[in-house]
């Protein structure tokens, strides 16, 4: 599986730490992944947005947008934690 790349820029406004979002490369398109990681955390790409799911919530991010520290980390949480459920099930899913 080809690394994730989910690039941003550290931005400092009115003292402040935001992070504005520039692009992304190797993530899967959502029509390509299996409904079961859908169903629950996760991330997949759509029409060039970043789609994120906390497994309550769909948050999507244009490139341009900008999160403050506290929602990049949850960004950067949802990431980690969703290539390890896309392994697990792709790999229980395969025969």
């Amino acid at each position: 599986m080809a690394s994730k790349l989910l690039r941003f820029t550290r931005i400092l406004k009115n003292g402040t730490v935001f992070y504005r979002f520039e692009g992304f490369e190797n993530v899967d398109s959502r029509w390509e992944l299996p409904c079961e990681y859908l169903s629950g955390l996760h991330f997949a790409a759509w029409n060039g947005i970043l789609l994120y799911s906390d497994g309550k919530n769909l948050f999507s991010l244009a490139q341009g947008s900008e999160l403050s520290e506290s929602a990049y980390s949850e960004l950067l949480s949802i990431v980690d934690k969703g290539k390890g459920r896309l392994r697990e099930i792709r790999s229980r899913n395969s025969f």
